[in-house]
């Protein structure tokens, strides 16, 4: 079992109801990956992980990169990039699945806490800092 991860920890708020809503969305599917790994259910649970991984990534990408075009952030093309490369690894999953799919839930598990804690707490942290100081 993974180690409990407080959304309510400043650091992964970023105070925008809607993107916040979003992260929540994955950790919980970290954590249902996590319990699906712990009843031994590897092959259907990583799958389902993998598809709502693409999913969550169709959205909230779409909507967090409209937010920094709108208040045209300087760096949206770097934050882009670290969204295709998110969706390049992500859909790697799919063939690994095929051939290990209880390494692969480990390492999807890995990758999306990875995912969660370092992307979110410093790459969107820097510009919802930088859309708050902008906006006062």
């Amino acid at each position: 079992m993974i180690a409990a991860i407080d959304m309510t920890d400043p650091a992964l708020v970023m105070g925008h109801p809607s993107i916040d809503e979003q992260h929540r969305a994955l950790l919980g599917m970290i954590e249902e990956l996590d319990e699906r790994m712990g009843r031994g259910e590897f092959g259907q649970g990583v799958l389902d992980a993998i598809q709502g991984m693409l999913a969550y990534a169709a959205t909230h990408f779409d909507e967090e990169e409209g937010l920094m075009r709108e208040s045209e952030w300087p760096d949206l093309s770097v934050h882009r990039g670290l969204h295709a490369e998110f969706m390049q690894k992500t859909g790697g999953f799919f063939e690994d699945a095929a051939s290990d799919s209880e390494w692969t839930s480990l390492d999807v598990l890995r990758f999306l806490l990875h995912w969660l804690l370092k992307h979110i707490k410093i790459e969107d942290r820097r510009f919802f800092d930088w859309l708050a100081a902008r906006s006062a």
